[in-house]
């Protein structure tokens, strides 16, 4: 007996141990992320702004503790060979009394009272269950890497919010840029216009033509400073710093071309896409949902064991137990049947889910890749019709301040060129933007080639 109170106590005491342990590593909190304040001028690059992102994003923060819910559902389903132990404290008082009889020695009996307390420990654990527990597992650990790919695909897609978020920014600082100028050009063009009207070359109409097209391209200026400070703060925003502004970005937008056909940008998502492979593992996690229910038929192999000791006032009462049970745990064979049906339809479901992701990861490389091409080629054809806008402003400028030219035909070759401006750079922003969203399409970077779409120089802008 003594033998077997300290078996019982070893498996309390391991019990214990074991769950003290993991209580003291839930109770440990994350390191405080790294403080961002305005305070601190920062001048930041695309992969710093990525980088910052992944730290600071809370739908990525969120995504990786979802990942650890997961995984401790493994633990979860192993648990079912884990002892399981109870104890427990009994304190009654046990009372009898009985009535006069004349068969009684006295006539009478006195009351009986016992007081006493009955302290038990016990302890079950299951040997082997036919495979049940293994088939829970194994779903919790499909699951578990499903939620893994399904944090890379989130990631994948805040860092797709920070490009294009980063090049808005650029879009929409070269748009200021653009507007910044079309205002210098606009007051150049009103101080002349008052020169000849002075002079007596150039009627009115010039002077007022020349003011309003100076006050409109004003107001453009505004609203493109608006626009930036918008553009700014949903970059802070994705990066999980929306308070954070006191910093400048030191990329510009690319014009280098790309490596890469249509068939391998295809191939490389059927292999990497997280999106996929989540869908794969969710696959096998229904698949092993159906063995751990087909298997519910099977019963348990266990052991059991328990221990208690009665003192009370009157007498000492102790008990032990030590045996191998193969039991059903509440079998209910309709329920059962029904459960098995149910997770065969999610099977079957799941494995049409995981057609309807290929299909669709392979029509949106397929997509992007189209637009990707279209837009380089945009570029191409945006940079010839910006030369042609170029010249023909100037040509117009010359006219006017030689006198041969009105303010009509003057704001109308100013606003081609200034339309030419936006247009190109609109078709680098929309380059980089198909660029990137081709790599979230594929599911990892893909490299830039040392070619450049066309060659210019910043004063060719």
């Amino acid at each position: 007996m003594i033998k077997f109170k300290k078996i019982v106590t070893l498996i309390c005491i391991l019990g214990l141990t074991i769950g003290t342990a993991y209580a003291i590593q839930d109770s440990k909190t994350a390191e405080p992320l790294k403080t961002y304040t305005n305070e601190v001028h920062s001048v930041y690059s695309l992969t710093d702004c990525i980088n910052i992102a992944v730290e600071n994003n809370p739908d990525i923060r969120a995504a990786i503790y979802n990942e650890q819910a997961y995984k401790s559902k493994i633990g979860q389903a192993w648990a079912n060979y884990f002892p399981s132990i109870s104890a427990g404290l009994e304190l009654s008082r046990n009372g009898s009394s009985y009535t006069y009889s004349k068969d009684l020695p006295y006539g009478y009996q006195n009351t009986y009272n016992t007081m006493g307390y009955y302290p038990a420990v016990s302890a079950d654990m299951l040997l082997f269950d036919f495979g049940k527990t293994k088939a829970s597992a194994d779903r919790a650990k499909n699951y578990y890497l499903a939620s893994k790919e399904d944090t890379k695909e989130n990631i994948n897609t805040v860092i797709y919010n920070i490009k294009s978020a980063y090049f808005n920014i650029l879009f929409a600082q070269a748009q200021v840029k653009v507007y910044e100028d079309t205002v210098k050009d606009y007051q150049l063009q009103l101080d002349q216009a008052w020169g000849f009207y002075k002079l007596g070359k150039k009627a009115k109409i010039d002077v007022v033509t020349a003011d309003y097209n100076l006050g409109k391209a004003k107001l453009n200026l505004v609203k493109a400073k608006n626009i930036l400070e918008v553009a700014r703060a949903q970059l802070s925003t994705i990066m999980g710093l929306p308070e954070y502004t006191n910093y400048e970005l030191s990329d510009e937008l690319v014009l280098n071309s790309f490596d890469i056909t249509s068939e391998n940008a295809i191939k490389m998502a059927m292999d990497v896409r997280p999106e996929l492979i989540s869908a794969e593992k969710s696959t096998k996690a229904a698949k092993m949902n159906l063995r751990a229910h087909r298997r519910e038929f099977a019963p348990d192999l266990g052991i059991f064991g328990s221990y208690s000791n009665g003192i009370g006032n009157n007498y000492n009462v102790s008990s032990t137990q030590f045996g191998v049970d193969l039991s059903y745990n509440a079998l209910n064979i309709m329920r059962t049947k029904k459960q098995i049906d149910q997770a065969k339809a999610e099977y079957e479901k799941s494995l049409a889910e995981l057609d309807s992701t290929r299909h669709s990861v392979y029509y949106n490389v397929k997509k992007a890749y189209i637009d990707l091409q279209t837009d380089k080629e945009s570029i191409i054809i945006s940079k010839l019709a910006l030369d042609q806008a170029k010249e023909q402003y100037r040509q117009v400028t010359g006219r006017y301040k030689a006198g041969v030219s009105d303010a009509i035909e003057l704001k109308d070759g100013e606003n081609t060129y200034l339309n030419a401006r936006l247009d190109f750079y609109n078709a680098i922003l929309n380059y980089n933007l198909s660029f990137a969203n081709l790599e979230k399409e594929i599911g990892i970077p893909i490299k830039f080639s040392d070619d450049l779409i066309i060659n210019i120089s910043p004063t060719e802008l």
